[in-house]
């Protein structure tokens, strides 16, 4: 564990954040090397874009909406 090496005895600990960061990545490594992760991870993707795409139409049509009221 990288997490040991870098952290004296003291500040080591179930609750430092270090320790959440280094859990959080190995959790995030082993999803990615599974089916079921990659999966996820493109599922995650595809909402992403899908939300990216929402909110550029819904700001065209509010901008268009705002020239044809002022004009």
């Amino acid at each position: 564990m990288q997490y040991l090496q870098k952290v004296s005895l003291e500040e080591r600990g179930i609750l430092t954040s270090a320790y959440k960061k280094e859990i959080k990545e190995n959790i995030r490594l082993e999803r990615s090397k599974s089916v079921s992760g990659i999966k996820l991870m493109i599922l995650n993707h595809h909402r992403k874009k899908e939300s990216q795409t929402r909110t550029i139409l819904q700001v065209s049509v509010f901008i268009f909406a705002v020239i044809m009221i002022v004009s």
